[in-house]
Formats: structure tokens, sequence, C-alpha cells
């Protein structure tokens, strides 16, 4: 399908003949101008000029480098095509190395009559992110899929009243698991261990809203848009974290004259809350923004975007510019084409993910270090409880509680020694430690033998359930 709405010629006027006497009322090159022209393509060949014309609508093309203080650099591109007079297909791409960042969003319009538009979109965003756990702050991996379907009645030719659109859209995270990190603290003479269980909590959300543009003059467009959302964060408790708002957006295009144009926009979300600034001249456009995310950091985005000219003008053929951007009301196939290759601003642009907060750390072991015997050392290091004794050990003697006096084997939970002895060190992974059962707790006495003299070095550690 070709829609007239731009045109690039090149004229290159050929002479011929000879000057004729004043009393000649034909031009000297009227055999001339009674061959017909031969069109090949873009081309049209004639007698007295080759014109090039390229009046195809049916593709867009814009490319877009993003400067983001949490991504860094990113690339972006938006392309939309018609397919045939019913159907487009557009896509929305943004990647950068900074946080494995990856945005990739496809479109499908559906158009049964003019000026009415079904709309589809799919979309996948990944980003790795720091979030603060209470072990310390870590980069986690991040998924999330997204959903739109719509629809829109396209604005008509005259009257202030522009297009009306509809939409109810989703998005999940997919987060990853991550490996329990041990902790140490000291309070007082008490030495105490425990595991950090590093969860993130998947968002979810579901939303809807209705849409209208108006159009006060040709030169200004007016969006606003209002519905609600509503997120959740399931927690491991079984509680969850769950938000219902109303959503708004506002938008505001000016025309400055044929190549210029400045846009404003804000919206406020169930995830965000976002402003930004636009300027457009031929096929340049610049623009600021600045995000607040509900659940994770800020994020200021600057952007440069670049049209490809890959057919002739970028504004209609009657504007008599070739900066002439795009009109604020265009015709039907215009309508689908700025559809299908612009990103749904409903799609959250930051993964829904969160830190799980009713996991708390759990206690491994504590240890009063003024009962330690002099001579002795004890330290965590590295998710391990470390004694250092007074010799050097040839071996274990035994492993008894002291709640009940009860020798217990040297195996811990996952069937591994649960003290290792080299040397002068003694070694407990604190992962290995069996639990005593909520609440309660367990004192183990060790004793180890040395040779020359024959000593027996004991330690004691007690063990909180969780």
């Amino acid at each position: 399908m070709k829609t007239s709405l731009s045109a690039f010629a090149l004229v290159l006027v050929c002479g011929g003949g000879h000057a004729a006497p004043a009393t000649v009322s034909e031009p000297a090159n009227a055999s001339l101008t009674s061959l017909p022209a031969v069109q090949l393509g873009g081309w049209q060949i004639g007698p007295q000029s080759t014109r090039y014309s390229s009046q195809d609508t049916d593709h867009r093309i814009d490319a877009r480098l993003i400067h983001s203080s949490r991504y860094r650099q990113q690339f972006g591109l938006d392309a939309g095509w018609l397919v045939t007079d019913q159907w487009a297909l557009g896509l929305n791409l943004a990647a950068g190395r900074t946080g494995d960042f990856r945005d990739l969003v496809g479109n499908l319009v559906y158009t049964p009559v003019p000026g009415w538009h079904g709309r589809l979109s799919l979309g996948r965003l990944q980003s790795t992110d720091p979030y603060a756990f209470a072990s310390g702050t870590a980069e986690a991996r991040v998924r999330q899929d997204a959903w739109l379907a719509g629809l829109v009645r396209a604005s008509p030719d005259a009257g202030p009243l522009g297009d009306l659109r509809w939409a109810v859209y989703g998005a999940r995270a997919h987060v990853p698991t991550l490996a329990p990190v041990v902790i140490q603290g000291q309070a007082g003479n008490l030495l105490q261990a425990s595991s950090d269980p590093r969860r993130l909590s998947a968002g979810q959300l579901l939303g809807a809203d209705m849409g209208v543009g108006w159009h006060p003059w040709a030169t200004t467009r007016l969006d606003l848009a209002l519905g609600g959302e509503r997120t959740r964060y399931p927690m491991a408790d079984g509680s969850q974290i769950a938000t219902t708002r109303l959503v708004s957006r506002a938008g505001w295009q000016q025309d400055l004259d044929a190549c210029r144009r400045i846009g404003l926009s804000l919206a406020s979300t169930a995830a965000s809350t976002s402003g930004g600034i636009s300027w457009d001249t031929g096929r340049w456009t610049l623009g600021v923004s600045r995000t607040l995310h509900a659940a994770s950091a800020a994020d200021t985005r600057l952007s440069l975007a670049w049209r490809l000219p890959l057919d002739g003008e970028v504004g209609p053929a009657t504007s008599g510019s070739r900066c002439a951007l795009p009109p604020l009301r265009g015709s039907n196939a215009l309508s689908r084409l700025q559809l299908v290759s612009q990103r749904p601003v409903q799609l959250p642009q930051a993964v829904l993910a969160r830190v799980d907060r009713s996991l708390q750390p759990q206690a491994l072991a504590s240890i009063d270090t003024s009962l330690v015997a002099p001579g002795y050392g004890i330290a965590i290091v590295g998710g391990q409880l470390v004694f250092t004794l007074e010799r050097p050990a040839q071996g274990l003697v035994e492993i008894r509680t002291l709640e009940n006096g009860a020798t217990v084997p040297n195996v811990g939970v996952n069937g591994q020694p649960f003290l290792l002895l080299a040397g002068d060190r003694v070694t407990i992974p604190l992962d290995n430690v069996p639990s005593p059962g909520p609440g309660q707790q367990l004192t183990y006495e060790a004793d180890f033998a040395s040779v020359a003299p024959v000593i027996v070095m004991r330690i004691s550690f007690t063990v909180k359930g969780r």
C-alpha cells in the first residue's frame, strides 16, 4: 500500500532545438514534447526532464542514542512497517552494555475498517541492578515479560476531538535464586553468625486505561489518559505488598513552525512517576526524562534520535520543506505507522523486583568469647567458624552436647564432616551445622588430643534453632 505523505523531486532540464523565428507560434522542440514519458519505478523519464519521486510511507525507522544514569550508554531502534491495508508490524529495541540492559517490544496493529485499529504488544525486559540485602548490596539479573492489548479510534480529519484509546496491559518479573550469604556480628562478648537468604520478590502488574487526543489548534496536540493499576509483590511468608492506585498520563506537543516541535509529558503510575521534555527539528529529536521508580533507583535519561531518510522527505509533500515534521494529525496510514512504531507508554521500563524483607537472617551459631580459654582464638571467616587451638592436635576425641550429655557423630547436615581439623585450626562450616529446631539451642563441646606432651584441648559453641 502506498500513501502520499512526502515527495522528493530531482529535475534535469534538457535543452533542444534551435531558436525559431518570432513568427512561429509553436516552440522549436514541439516534436519532443509529443513523446510519451517512461516510468521506471520511482523514475519518470520524459523528453525534457527526468524526475525521481519517492512517496512511500509504508515504513519508518528511528535510531537513537540514550545516556541513562542507571545503565549508561544505550542504543535504541524504533521501526514500523505497513504490511497490507489491514496489517502493520513494529519493533522497539533498546540495549546497553552497562547493567546488561535489554528491552524488546514487538507490536502488531490490525485495521478492520479505516479509522479503527486493534493493537497487540509483547515485550521482554532484562536488566542487572543492585539490591540492598541484609548482608550487603549485590547485583542480580531480572527478566520481565509484558503485554498490552488495545483499541484505537483514529482522529477524524476535522474538529478538536482527536483519537480515542483503550488498553489493558500487564507485566510479570522473573527473579533468580541467589545463594545465602553468612554474615557475622558481635555484641559484647557474644560472637554471632547468621545466614542471609537473599530472596527477591517478583512483582506483577495489571492495569487498564483510556486516553484521548485533543487538537484545540492545528499546531497543538494535547493527550490525556486515566486508568488504574495494581502491583503485587508476593513474599516468602505468604504475605504480599500490594498497591492499587489511579494512573494518569498527560502530554503536550506544539509545532513552532514546519521544522520545529516541542513536547512535554508527565505520568504517574503504580510503578513509577516520570516527566520529560522533547525537541524535534527535522529528522532529529532530543529528549530528557526523569523517572522515579517505586521499587528501584531513579533513572535520568538523555536521548538523541534520528529518523532514517529511507523514503524521501520527512514531512508531507505539500509542506514545501524538506525538514518538515510528520503532522500532529495525519492520515489513516500515518496513524497506523505511528501507532505500530512507538513503544507503548503503559509497559514498565524497569523490572518489578524488590528485596523480600519477610525473611530475616537466620541465626547459625553464637559463641561467648569470654569463655574461650587463654591461648585459644576464635573467628568467623567466609561462612566458617574457625577455632585456633593452643597447639596442633593429632585428632578428635569426641563431640557431645551439654544439654543431654550425648555423644554425637562428626557428621553435618550435608553429610560432610561437622568439624575439620588441620594442625591447630578447627573449622566448622556454618551451613553444615544441624539445627536444634525453632526456639531451641544446643551447646557443643569438642575435645582434641595432642602428643608430646599429651593434653586434651576443648572448644565449645552454641547453635540456635532456626
